[in-house]
């Protein structure tokens, strides 16, 4: 099928890769990127699996009016909706918008006439030298759904098919905007901590540690009061204190002392300082708004944010 993807960062080179290798006719938007792809290809170092890729889609600087199948936007949160204007011009079938996002409500309103829904494509990375340099486990998994709804059957059906290849699964949930806040709720303490120890999580001590641990649980409370369905189900039992909230804390652990963390963590937090304060300014805002909780050990973390 004709795919569209804007964005080719980490995530989003990561993404066109799997596409390509499904046997999709890709077409890709690069503006700052578009000679040293035209030249060399889209180039992905698969860290930890030891390999090197290079595919060749077509490269745009700009959308050219070509009907598409399915478009994915693959972008830091802040990007997504500058780049709202443009998607709901774009004539396709589908519209994935793909990445952090804490403005939902804005993407509903440019979006409402559009079929579109919501994801999250669980790797990392950054790009040096005109390489991707990515992290990602054996199987490259894509959370999709609609805002406060499943994604339509036609609609998961359809991502699916577009990115049907070995090492990569779609997984459908029943609220995106559930995930997202969870998912921030889990991913900023450990940011924040990063901030802190300069991006050398080898320097985050055990204390480092807890306090991520402590910091998601405050925030976990917070979301569950406002009435937020906890997405995953089932994920606030890796904070409750029980057997599998130490098994999150060895894991935090093991990050920090090896590369997992660097291309977990270290690695976007220091190539998307910008999407951190955003996404940390957004939640505040949100905190302001619907009533701020007490939450003391998140809130004596915030702060470092101030030193990246």
């Amino acid at each position: 099928m004709k795919v569209l993807v804007f964005g080719v960062g980490a995530i989003g080179s990561l993404m066109t890769h799997f596409l390509c290798e499904a046997g999709n006719d890709v077409t890709v938007i690069a503006r700052s990127t578009y000679d040293e792809l035209n030249k060399n290809g889209l180039v992905i170092r698969h860290h930890l699996q030891k390999k090197t890729t290079v595919d060749r889609p077509h490269i745009l600087k700009e959308y050219d009016g070509t009907h598409y199948d399915i478009v994915f936007s693959v972008m830091q949160g802040q990007q997504q909706v500058a780049l709202l204007p443009v998607l709901s011009a774009v004539d396709a079938d589908l519209i994935v918008l793909v990445g952090n996002n804490m403005e939902t409500d804005k993407c509903e309103e440019i979006l409402k006439n559009r079929r579109h829904v919501y994801g999250f494509q669980g790797s990392a990375g950054h790009r040096e030298n005109g390489v991707a340099v990515v992290g990602r486990l054996p199987a490259t998994d894509l959370t999709v759904g609609g805002l406060h709804e499943p994604a339509s059957q036609e609609d998961v059906l359809l991502i699916k098919a577009a990115l049907n290849t070995k090492g990569y699964k779609v997984t459908p949930v029943s609220s995106m905007y559930g995930y997202y806040m969870y998912h921030f709720a889990e991913v900023m303490p450990y940011c924040y901590v990063c901030y802190h120890v300069g991006c050398d999580l080898k320097r985050a001590t055990r204390s480092d540690i807890k306090k991520i641990m402590s910091a998601t649980k405050e925030c976990f409370d917070y979301l569950r009061l406002q009435g937020i369905p906890v997405m995953p189900e089932g994920e606030e039992a890796y904070y409750d204190g029980g057997a599998k909230t130490y098994s999150m804390y060895l894991l935090y652990r093991l990050m920090s002392r090896t590369v997992l963390g660097d291309l977990m963590v270290a690695d976007h937090c220091k190539n998307a300082v910008a999407e951190m304060k955003y996404l940390d300014s957004k939640f505040e805002a949100y905190r302001a708004e619907h009533g701020r909780s007490f939450m003391p050990v998140w809130d004596a973390m915030r702060v470092w944010l101030n030193e990246a």
